[in-house]
């Protein structure tokens, strides 16, 4: 009788023991990916104020479709993180949504903002990613948004000289964000496809730009003018309900089916299937067909490096394949992944640490998944 009780403490303990376990096992699993949404502008930095009919002004437009975007995420995709910059009408400073992303480590940054031109008839929606200007557009958009800074108290201080208004400040931003740029490019691509596609709005397309949010992030980064507030009709549309809706619908399933499909896959984002990539030809070798083979991409840049240049470290065997217009430099030429993946290994020991694999068939990029499947069906 005196054993009773212990008995029944055993079983008490036993039980909560498999109940504890039995939690565990239908709790969801930890985020396996982090991406920022940064709503542009807010609290006493309205951003642009449209065409004066309305209160509302480009900070409030962006802070409604940037929360709905990270709503779709939250309920559709539970294993990504998402972190706002700001969910109310504050204002972080440029420095400030950068660190938070930074310190998060994030994997992906997003920010939202609306164009303004002194033309009311311009119209569309346009992706920004890091890079020296192509087009005067794109400096005027980059000065317009950088410009945001000036709100901050001690900004002379806090951004180092940095300029938005002088068209030379930005040489010094040429060279960063190189490793992430594929990913930016191909998550902008997908961005406008939906604009275009499925949203029906003007694609504006994707261009390169030295915003200070997304040259000073550590990870891919985008920044997206979902239209222009200074066109009634655009201004109209980015207000109304159905409108911030599909915006924000496109951005997010932009995201979904690109950069986090690649995630799973453990590989470099893909880029978009339509693109025509070709591998630069050399005298002594022709290329059969379906020959797949595996590179480790070391270097992306605007224009074609010289043998000396220092991003290639020495290696004068680097070729160079041209996508979105930008020169990706590659080493070797390996039959299997488990090859390319060791080179890529060695070459990040080397100095080169954004290096990652890509995979040809015959002088053609294809996706990893895609030559895996070509190489060996049961490779998971």
């Amino acid at each position: 009788m005196k054993q009773r009780p212990k008995v029944a403490k055993q079983r008490v303990i036993a039980g909560c023991i498999a109940l504890v376990t039995l939690c565990a096992a239908f709790a969801p699993a930890p985020p396996t990916l982090t991406v920022v949404l940064d709503a542009g502008h807010g609290g006493k930095d309205p951003g642009n104020l449209g065409t004066g009919r309305y209160s509302t002004t480009e900070k409030d437009i962006t802070l409604d479709v940037t929360l709905r975007i990270g709503q779709y995420i939250e309920e559709n995709l539970p294993e990504v993180e998402v972190i706002y910059t700001r969910k109310d009408n504050s204002f972080p400073g440029l420095r400030d949504r950068v660190r938070i992303a930074n310190e998060a480590q994030a994997d992906l940054f997003i920010s939202i903002h609306c164009d303004a031109f002194d033309n009311a008839g311009a119209r569309g929606a346009g992706t920004y990613v890091m890079g020296m200007h192509k087009s005067e557009e794109s400096l005027r958009v980059a000065m317009r948004e950088n410009a945001s800074m000036f709100s901050e108290e001690g900004y002379e201080r806090n951004y180092d000289g940095f300029d938005p208004n002088d068209p030379d400040t930005y040489i010094a931003l040429s060279l960063r964000q190189n490793v992430n740029l594929d990913a930016s490019l191909t998550l902008g691509a997908a961005i406008q496809s939906q604009f275009r596609e499925r949203v029906g709005r003007k694609d504006r397309g994707v261009k390169q730009a030295g915003f200070y949010v997304i040259s000073y992030t550590t990870m891919p980064s985008a920044l997206v003018e979902l239209g222009f507030l200074t066109n009634p009709d655009e201004e109209d549309f980015l207000r109304s309900e159905s409108g911030k809706a599909y915006m924000a619908s496109a951005v997010y399933r932009a995201f979904r089916d690109t950069y986090l499909a690649a995630r799973k896959e453990d590989t470099p984002v893909p880029a978009p299937p339509e693109e025509d990539v070709k591998i630069e030809k050399t005298p002594q070798r022709v290329e059969p067909k379906h020959d797949v083979w595996f590179g480790v991409q070391i270097c992306t840049v605007g224009e074609p490096l010289k043998p000396d240049s220092p991003e290639l470290r020495g290696r004068t065997d680097a070729k160079a394949y041209i996508r979105h217009g930008m020169h990706k430099y590659i080493l070797g030429h390996h039959p299997t992944p488990e090859a390319a993946h060791e080179a890529k290994v060695a070459l990040r020991a080397d100095g080169f640490d954004g290096a990652f694999v890509v995979a040809f068939d015959g002088e053609d990029q294809i996706p990893m998944s895609q030559a895996r499947g070509m190489t060996n069906p049961q490779t998971p």
